[in-house]
């Protein structure tokens, strides 16, 4: 019997930046998008000018941050989902009861 290696799929990412595709892209441009609809909706409302400001920059930041890759290689939305998962799982615990903690 011949042995031989099986290729596996190679899947091809467009990056605009490094660690950056369309996907990460887009949720930082609607962060921005949606940081500059607050701004507008606050001048409208005649606010002061910090207050005007800070929707857009927090809202921004957010999606920004969502979408910039952390040191482990995945984004923020991953690492939440991430941790949500495993905080839902159940945990075992392995008890010896003959042994005294004294």
């Amino acid at each position: 019997m011949n042995r031989y290696l099986i290729p596996r799929r190679i899947t091809q990412r467009y990056e605009l930046f490094e660690g950056w595709g369309w996907p990460e892209v887009l949720s930082a441009l609607a962060g921005l998008g949606i940081g500059a609809l607050l701004s507008l909706l606050a001048t409208l409302l005649r606010l002061p000018l910090a207050l005007c400001v800070l929707p857009g920059i927090l809202a921004g930041g957010t999606g920004i941050a969502i979408a910039r890759p952390m040191p482990t290689g995945e984004n923020l939305l991953t690492f939440l989902r991430s941790a949500r998962a495993y905080t839902r799982t159940r945990r075992f615990y392995l008890y010896d009861f003959g042994r005294d903690d004294a």
